[in-house]
């Protein structure tokens, strides 16, 4: 999960550099179409036995979630500030672990959530959202973090039964055919550099996805999700090493409480 959320960090990275000269629908389409490319290369040997009908609706229905999920949050990163968006979507964690206990039968303790939300307090010292983060506009960021909750959710039960190449594959079709739809409606090509970052980005993008299929078939929703909170670690640390970004001390400080909550879940897991 922790290198998941690094791949999602320099994915976002990639993404950053385009955004501003190529619409929001070409980015969306592109990963996915990139994606397709390069899954059907890499699992040609393999597509009749990774193209079952194994639990297909539930796979459709996670990846129209995942879509959902990317989808809001781009509106929210347009219409509020980024800070505020990444805090309410951060809400998700909290989310996956109720979505756990109602409809995985996971059993949390009292220890777990209290853990949790140390996690969250972490995140909300580094990123400081402003005053006005519950605004009608928060419903855009709180769809995405539900979405996500409920995508990540649906992974941990359909990866017992359904390989991750296959999951990772079917949503990316998923994505691909959903977003050409609309594709005439706001086309326009990019140039060779946009291309090349967009590539980039779909191939980080396809490298996270799998790496989070494998973490939820590997460890239950709840111990899994609170780790998705490294993403600020690995945010800073990229922004330091690639930008010159020199970070705070809130963040230093956040990221201390953060590694700690996840620490000790890990720690009460391997007991």
């Amino acid at each position: 999960m922790c290198l998941a959320s690094l791949c999602f960090i320099a994915m976002h990275g990639f993404i950053k550099t385009v955004r501003g000269d190529v619409p929001v629908g070409v980015i969306l389409w592109s990963q996915f179409a990139f994606q397709a490319i390069i899954l059907t290369a890499l699992f040609a040997r393999h597509l009749p036995r990774i193209l079952t009908p194994n639990m297909l609706g539930l796979q459709i229905a996670r990846a129209v979630f995942q879509i959902a999920t990317i989808c809001l949050m781009f509106i929210a990163v347009g219409l509020m500030q980024l800070a505020d968006a990444i805090a309410i979507g951060f809400v998700a964690p909290l989310l996956i672990t109720l979505l756990s206990v109602a409809f995985l039968n996971e059993k949390v303790k009292f220890q777990h959530w209290l853990a949790i939300l140390v996690g969250l307090a972490g995140v909300m010292i580094i990123i400081q959202p402003g005053a006005g983060v519950f605004s009608a506009v928060a419903l855009f960021p709180l769809g995405a973090a539900f979405c996500a909750a409920i995508y990540q959710t649906m992974t941990r039960p359909i990866a017992r039964i359904v390989e991750p190449k296959t999951m990772l594959y079917t949503a990316t079709l998923v994505g691909l055919v959903t977003t050409s739809v609309a594709l005439p409606f706001f086309w326009q090509m990019p140039s060779l550099e946009q291309l090349a970052f967009l590539l980039a980005a779909a191939c980080l993008g396809a490298m996270a996805h799998f790496l989070l299929i494998k973490a939820y078939q590997m460890a239950p929703a709840s111990v899994v999700a609170p780790f998705s909170y490294s993403e600020l670690i690995w945010a800073s640390a990229i922004g330091l090493a690639v930008f010159g970004d020199v970070p705070t001390a809130t963040t230093l400080i956040g990221g201390a409480v953060l590694a700690a909550s996840g620490l000790y879940l890990l720690g009460r897991q391997y007991r």
